[in-house]
Parts: C-alpha cells; structure tokens; sequence
C-alpha cells in the first residue's frame, strides 16, 4: 500500500507559518509605525475594482461603482461574506439561493453536496478556489461539504459560461471560491457554536511586512458529532408500524485548513502574489438506517501552492500581463470492514481505497483594449494531471497532458448594443504508465491511451443597454464540449470497469436575460429563459453487477429564472426568487425517455427579507419551497415536496463586533428518499460571535 507524506508536510508548513510569521506580524500591525492603509496595489486592480458590479446577498441592494463596459448580472453574481456568517449555512445552501441552482445534501456538517446550474448536473460545473479548478481525475462531482466558508472572502458564480480565465470549455458553468487575501490591515477571530455539538473557528490578520510587503494568514477549524434522531424504518419503506427513532452514529465529521499569503509590489510596478493553502477533513460513513457501521470513514487531504506575476499597465493601460504557477495535491481515502460492518468486525480484511491526484498548471494570460469601448481576454496553459491508486485498490498511475487557449472579445458598437464571443481551445494526449484496468472483456493491461480529438468550445453574445439605463440585457449562444476524466477511461474503483470508448460530452445552450432598474435605484428585476440541449452525456450503468459510464444521456432543458431585489426602506431590504423549468431527458432507452433528470424540481421559490433594528440590531428571514424531484433516472425514488424556513437575529453593538443566533429548517423537514444512506438532520441551531481588531 502507498503512501503520501508530501500533503502532510505542506499542511505542517502551513500552521507553522501561520503560527511563526501570523502572530509576529500581527503584533507588527498595532505598532505606531505602522501605515492605517496598505500601500501594495495593482493599477489592474484599481482598474476593475473601479468597473465592476457587484452584488452582496447579504445586503440586498444593487451597488454598482463606476462607469465601464456592461456586465450582466443575471448571469454573474458575487457574493460576499455577509450572505453567509453566522447563518449555520453550508456552501451548498448558501448557492441555492440563487435562481436556477439547485443543491443536493446528504446530511449535517460535512456530508457530501453538490449543486447543479439551470439543469446541468454537478459533475459538468467547474469549481475553484482562487481559480484553479477543485474537479479531479475521476469525474465525479466536487463535494462542496468539505469547503469551509470561513476560509472565504467572496464567491464568484458564472451561470451561463466558463470564462475565459478558466478556460471557457465546461459544459454548466463555473464557480470560484475566493480566499482571504492580504488587501488591508486587521484581522478578526470568529467562533461559533450550534447543536449536536457543532462547532467551529477561524482566524485572520493580515499586516504589512515593509511598505512593498503584505501578509496574510488564516486559520479554520469544524467539527459535528452529527448525532441527531431521524426516523428508522428498519428497513421496511412502506410499513409504519416497525419504524422507530433512532440516532446516527458513527457520523463525526472534522475539517482544518491553513492559508498564507505574500503580496509584493515590485520595484518596475510588477505585482506578485505566494500563497500555501493545506486542508484536511475526517468522517464517518454511519450507514443506512438499521445498518450503522462502526468504523466506516472517509478522509481527504489538499495542498495548495500558487505564485501570480502581473504587469504594469503598458500603452495607457491598455494592456496587462499575467503570468502564473499553481502546484496542487489531492488524495481521497475510504475504508471500511466490508460486509459486515454493521455487526462487528465481522471481515478481518480492511478495505482501504482510494486515489491521489497531483496537479501542475503554468499560464499566461492577458487583457486588453485593442480600441477604445472594447475590452479582451487570452489565455495560454498547459496543465499536466497525474492520478495514482491508493489503499487496497491494484496498482495503476494515469497521465494527462493538457494545453488550453482560451480567449474572449467584446466590443460596444452603439451606446445602447454591444457584441461579444469567447472560445476555447482545447488539445490533451493520455498517458498509461502501469496497471490492470477493468474492461467489460475482463482485466487487463491496456498498451496506450486511446487518441483523442482537439476540442473546441465557443460562446456568441450580444448585450444591450448602458450603465445608465433602467433595462438592460443579454443574448448569447454557446456550443460547449467536456472530455471525459482519466479515471472514466481508464480507472478501476470497486465495484466499476472502466470504459476507454467514451466520447466528449456536448451541449448547446441558450440564454437571454433582462434587468430593469426601477426609478430611484432602490428596487431591480431581472429575469432569464435558459435552454441547453444535452449530447453524448456520460451515465453509470449497472452491467453485469457492475457499474460502467457510457454516453448514453441526452436531455432537453428549459425554464425561466425571476429575481427581485428592492430596499423599500432603510429599515428592509426584500429578495423575492423564483425557478421554473422542464428538464426532460431525451435518451433512447424506454425507461429513461421523458422523464424528469434527477435532482431536478420543476419549480422552486426563494423569499427573504431583512429588518434594520434600532439599537444595532438585524432580523432576517427565509423561506425555501421546492417541488417534487426524484433521485434517479427512472424516476421511481421520489423526494416529496418540501418547505424549509430560517431565520436569524444579529447584534452589532461595535463596529468590529458581530453577535448572531440562527436556527435552520425552523419546521424540522427531514426529507429524503428510501435509499439515501444519510437522512436530514432536522432542525438546527447556531451561534456566533464576531471580533475584527
């Protein structure tokens, strides 16, 4: 069995970093010498900072800075921190909210989630922390439940397209988790506290080292003992008189992560930012319902390494270069005393398997202002990918070379009309290096990777409207391709054959959006009609007892996303979001045809408003409805329709102080389908406390 120590000692690095250097640094910060305001800036960040719209869900106005080139933001949204803290919400939670995306929980604190974009399912949307893609060799979709929003500034989402910056190819979107970063002095420290004895922690400060130096650190820490009561149905789905209360067990999830950071500003103007970034996360796999395990778990370890180089701005800034390097580390295990678990050690062989990925990306990329009321965007990175068995798992080690050019131009014609296209490149070559994989033939040793075509991806669109119109808009059209991970191709888990057949998975979409500011600039709607027509979509099918991915989805689907912001007062701001769509899925086979695609509702209503209190105080609340959805192709799992409400009550008696009580799921749904191995933990309860310094 192989091991990593490389994950360890980065994550080591980390914390003494933050240990070592945080600490000195933030005693550094208080001292009478030090500047009230960081000096290390970029003129691009001026630039952008200056043009860009943004939107924080936790204050429900609209601000938008400055004049520049339209951004719609029924496509694009930011959310900052105030969305979230104190809310007892998780990352999937959190982008639910939003029309057209859709989550899928398995449970409390640390389960696995996923969400799905206007239909497109989770394994087709790329998610990233600061830009470097979280989506590994295996395919499968990233599990937002082991991000922690503490670690985070701001989340980025991008509905409708990849941007240029990340490569334009995937097929629903992306979105980018942003860290804490070294931009201003201060620091803060919150802990948190919520039932079954959930807690957690974080720490950031962040100080200037010399007039051209910036630090920063931060510290996150969560744990659940997940113990709550569901309902047991000792295995009799549909006879009520056996079924009793019991407490999950072996359900212990615990996740610590570190992050340091360096901004420098150079003697020729350069901007250069270092940051190390670690994570580890721990937890049990209880089982389902009569059939708890006892030693079951799960455990992932990440690291992190990015070096960002960017330029002055050259002819009247009408250029900026950047050039960057990311090293990342990923290795995911599971274990377990496989069958009999539940009873006991009942099989003295433990199963351990799993797989470790390394990751290396260098990248240039560039914008630009080739002419005046136009802006552009190119990109050049090559990625090399290296996945490797790990635990009980036999022996195998898959390459992937990858070269990505991407590039985006956008032009104002008019005042009022606007054109734009993006596109994507995208060249890889597969290498085997060792093993026996698992073919519907039997097991062998496959000679080399199959060859595969160039990809290429691209988007239209046309925007309407200037800054200072009330009704603005978008239209655009993409035809958008996702070739199949390593581990689809040519992996072996448990329980699954590989399939080096697959084909790129294609779709083709359509968006037009509208936003209208009412008069006064106080109230905003805006409202989208989505359509994707998916091809070649690669499912696991049972075969032989065994699982096997082949392209056999395709699917239709349309809808209509409603969003209203408006402050009628100072004292309320009201978000008002609607969703409604048809996902049909359009494969061959008889009992998938014109069915609904799983995890999908028809409809779904998102309301929240948020009182302004005298005395410092803030009251919110919000209510979540969803209609029916089902948990498989053949729509025969059914998950019922379902309503869930918070609220939350926040204190400021400082400026730098925050108190927050929320209580979650107020009328204690604990919806979830027969087979789902981690029931909904009812309702819960979370306080927080809040220092800055």
């Amino acid at each position: 069995m192989r091991t990593t120590s490389f994950c360890k000692a980065a994550y080591t690095a980390v914390l003494w970093c933050w240990a070592a250097i945080g600490a000195g640094n933030a005693v550094a910060a208080t001292s009478e010498n030090a500047p009230e305001d960081i000096s290390v800036v970029s003129a691009k960040s001026v630039a952008v900072d200056d043009a860009t719209v943004v939107r924080d869900l936790g204050v429900t106005d609209v601000v938008t800075e400055g004049e520049a080139i339209l951004k719609n933001d029924a496509n694009y949204t930011e959310i900052t921190a105030a969305a979230w803290e104190g809310k007892a919400l998780s990352a999937a939670d959190l982008l639910s909210t939003l029309p057209g995306i859709q989550s899928y929980r398995q449970g409390g604190l640390g389960s696995f989630q996923t969400v799905s974009i206007r239909g497109i399912a989770a394994r087709n949307i790329m998610i990233c922390v600061d830009g470097v893609p979280l989506n590994d060799a295996s395919g499968g979709a990233v599990n937002l439940g082991s991000i922690d929003l503490n670690q985070m500034e701001k989340v980025e989402v991008y509905k409708n397209n990849v941007p240029a910056k990340f490569g334009v190819s995937g097929l629903g979107g992306a979105i980018n988790f942003v860290t804490k970063n070294a931009v201003k002095k201060g620091g803060r420290v919150l802990a948190a506290y919520g039932n079954h004895n959930t807690w957690e922690g974080s720490f950031q400060v962040a100080a200037p080292v010399t007039d051209s130096i910036m630090f920063a650190s931060s510290f996150a820490t969560r744990h659940s003992d997940n113990d709550y009561e569901y309902l047991n149905r000792n295995g009799t789905q549909y006879n009520d008189e056996d079924d009793y209360t019991a407490t999950r067990e072996n359900a212990k999830y615990t996740d610590v992560s570190g992050n340091v950071q360096f901004r420098m500003l150079h003697g020729n103007g350069y901007f250069s930012t270092l940051a190390v970034t670690a994570s580890r996360y721990e937890g049990g796999n209880p089982g389902k319902e009569q059939s708890q395990t006892k030693v079951a778990e799960f455990v992932g370890e990440s690291a992190l390494i990015r070096y960002g180089l960017e330029s002055v701005g050259y002819f009247d800034d009408k250029l900026f270069l950047y050039g960057g390097l990311s090293a990342r580390f990923d290795k995911n295990m599971s274990s377990s005393y496989y069958p009999l678990d539940h009873i006991g050690f009942g099989n003295n062989v433990f199963m351990e398997y799993g797989s470790a990925t390394y990751k290396f990306v260098p990248e240039l990329w560039a914008e630009f202002t080739p002419v005046d009321r136009s802006t552009g965007m190119v990109r050049f990175a090559y990625e090399w990918e290296r996945a490797e068995a790990r635990g009980n798992s036999k022996d195998w080690a898959l390459d992937r070379k990858t070269f990505v050019s991407s590039g985006d131009l956008y032009y104002q014609f008019f005042k009022y009309v606007g054109f734009g296209g993006e596109g994507s490149v995208t060249v890889l070559k597969d290498h085997l290096d060792e093993g026996t994989f698992v073919l519907p033939t039997g097991g062998r040793t496959l000679e080399e990777a199959k060859e595969r075509d160039a990809t290429f991806a691209g988007r239209l669109y046309s925007r309407f409207g200037a800054e200072s119109s009330p009704l603005t808009g978008e239209v655009s059209i993409g035809r958008f391709y996702q070739q199949p991970a390593l581990m689809e191709l040519y992996g072996t888990f448990p329980g699954a054959i590989s399939n080096p057949d697959l084909e790129r998975e294609k779709a083709t979409r359509f968006e037009a959006s509208a936003n209208y500011k009412f008069p006064g600039n106080h109230t905003s709607f805006q409202t989208t009609y989505f359509e994707s027509h998916i091809e070649n979509g690669i499912c696991w099918v049972l075969s032989v007892e065994l699982l096997r991915p082949i392209n056999v989805a395709r699917a239709l689907i349309r809808g209509v996303e409603m969003e209203l912001n408006s402050r009628p007062s100072k004292f309320l701001d009201v978000v008002l979001r609607a969703t409604i769509q048809k996902t049909e899925d359009r494969s061959h086979s008889n009992a998938f045809n014109g069915k609904m695609l799983p995890g999908e509702p028809n409809r779904n209503y998102f309301a929240e408003a948020t009182l302004h209190l005298p005395f410092h105080f803030d009251f919110s609340w919000a209510s979540d409805w969803r209609s029916i959805m089902y948990s498989d192709r053949a729509n025969r799992t059914e998950q019922p329709a379902v309503a869930t409400h918070r609220a939350s009550l926040s204190y400021h008696p400082f400026e730098k102080t925050s108190l927050m009580f929320a209580v979650n799921n107020i009328t204690d749904e604990k919806y979830r389908n027969f087979y789902t191995p981690f029931p909904m933990p009812g309702r819960e309860y979370k306080f927080t406390i809040i220092q800055g310094f």
